[in-house]
Formats: C-alpha cells, sequence, structure tokens
C-alpha cells in the first residue's frame, strides 16, 4: 500500500434563528481537510443539512418531506427561507473556525 495524501472530514453544527428570530434551527456543515502537493492545508465546506427547525416555537415536521412541506408553505408567503438559511450559513464560519479547522489537521 502506498499511501498519498490524508483527508480530515470534520461535522459541526450551529444554531441559528432567521426572520427575526421567528424561524430557528441546527445549521450542519461538514468540512474536508487536506493538504495540497504545495503543503498548503486547504479546506472544502459544505453546507450539509437544517434541522430542529420551530416557527415561532413550533417544531416543525422533521426529515426531508417535513422540511419540504415547510418551504412551500413559507413560500406561499413570499419568504424565501432557502435563501435566508444559506445566508445564514454563509455568515457563519469565520476566519477564526477555519484557522481551527486547518490545526486539527496538523495533530
Amino acid at each position: 500500500m502506498k499511501i498519498t495524501g490524508k483527508t480530515l472530514q470534520v461535522s459541526f453544527e450551529h444554531n441559528v434563528s432567521v426572520g427575526n428570530g421567528a424561524i430557528e434551527a441546527t445549521i450542519q456543515h461538514i468540512a474536508w481537510i487536506s493538504e495540497n502537493k504545495d503543503g498548503e492545508i486547504c479546506i472544502d465546506l459544505d453546507f450539509a443539512d437544517i434541522e430542529n427547525i420551530k416557527f415561532m416555537g413550533l417544531p416543525i415536521e422533521s426529515g426531508y418531506e417535513g422540511y419540504k412541506k415547510f418551504k412551500k408553505t413559507m413560500s406561499e408567503l413570499g419568504i424565501d427561507v432557502v435563501k435566508m438559511f444559506d445566508t445564514k450559513a454563509a455568515e457563519l464560519i469565520t476566519d477564526e473556525d477555519m484557522d481551527l479547522l486547518k490545526s486539527m489537521y496538523k495533530r
């Protein structure tokens, strides 16, 4: 066997609220951390899933079908929850978080 590289996969989550606090959820991310041929540590970060959704404190049915119904209902009201969650997810990961992920790879 010839090992030519390694990749560290890390999962993490954030509890968030959007829509002036009316919608709460847990946003999950997955990061794949590896080293390129130049020795630079690279991170491929993906927005993975949304769980534990609550609308005005009331839990939304879990799973894909529950989220699909919720998105449809909100869309009918003119609210794009996908855009809201995507925007929030993009704001969550800081430079310090990226440095922490890189340091985890080095251990």
